[in-house]
């Protein structure tokens, strides 16, 4: 379980460090604001994924590790298939506060 906290911690330091960075981007250009609302859920969502293995870091049998491994993957397939789908229903958040 370790290995998995470690790893979590990697994915969610790198997703902060993009939203770090798309906000950078966004002075320069507006659109770039869509990508925040993604990068937010994903953000939160291994959030509670770390805490949930901190919860079980006694649990060390591998029903739970592949569990897990399962549920980091996931969300990242989701979000690279469907793409399109979550720029769309982020603009439309957008377009919603903006107006």
């Amino acid at each position: 379980m370790e290995k998995i906290s470690k790893t979590i911690s990697i994915l969610i330091f790198t997703i902060l460090l993009l939203v770090v960075g798309t906000v950078i981007w966004s002075f320069f250009d507006p659109y770039a604001q869509v990508l925040l609302l993604p990068l937010g859920f994903l953000s939160v969502y291994y959030l509670l994924l770390f805490s949930f293995v901190k919860l079980l870091s006694g649990k060390t049998s591998k029903p739970w590790k592949y569990l897990i491994l399962f549920m980091i993957i996931v969300p990242l397939l989701s979000f690279a298939y469907g793409y399109n789908t979550f720029i769309r229903f982020s603009i439309t958040v957008l377009n919603t506060f903006t107006e």
